[in-house]
């Protein structure tokens, strides 16, 4: 786990990001989502990785299904929205009534498995307005029933 752990996290000083999470939080990323009592150095990590064969460290065999293949689902979502605060990589949706909301969104992959009780996060992908262009993906609004 503490190998991959490094791979996971995408940090350029593993132990150090780890250790500034312990010191802030009083929990690292290791202890929470890895279970690990103590963090690994670097260099102790880069001894377990050293001389391991590549095909003895492929983390997907268990979600391999159907001719080696994998499963990812995918799935949008926002992770901000705001009526007053916005930055330049906002989207922004205008209501008919004239307000406009600021947000961010992402599209999230998840490496999954039929009878496998885990599933592998990826990196999520932050979408932007594109320069140049006129209309977002999401500037419509969406309709709402009458009530009456």
């Amino acid at each position: 786990m503490a190998a991959f752990s490094v791979f996971f996290m995408q940090s350029p000083s593993f132990l150090a990001h780890q250790e500034m999470l312990a010191a802030g939080r009083g929990r690292s990323n290791c202890q929470t989502l890895f279970g690990m009592e103590k963090i690994p150095s670097d260099n102790h990590i880069r001894q377990m990785l050293d001389g391991t064969a590549p095909e003895a460290a492929d983390g997907l065999a268990a979600f391999r299904r159907l001719d080696g293949r994998v499963l990812v689902a995918l799935d949008g979502t926002e992770h901000f929205r705001s009526s007053k605060i916005h930055c330049p990589c906002c989207s922004r949706q205008q209501h008919s009534d004239g307000k406009v909301d600021f947000f961010h969104s992402f599209l999230g992959a998840t490496l999954v498995a039929p009878g496998h009780a885990r599933v592998l996060p990826l990196p999520p992908e932050f979408t932007t307005p594109q320069d140049g262009a006129e209309k977002q993906d999401r500037t419509a609004s969406v309709p709402r029933p009458s009530v009456g």
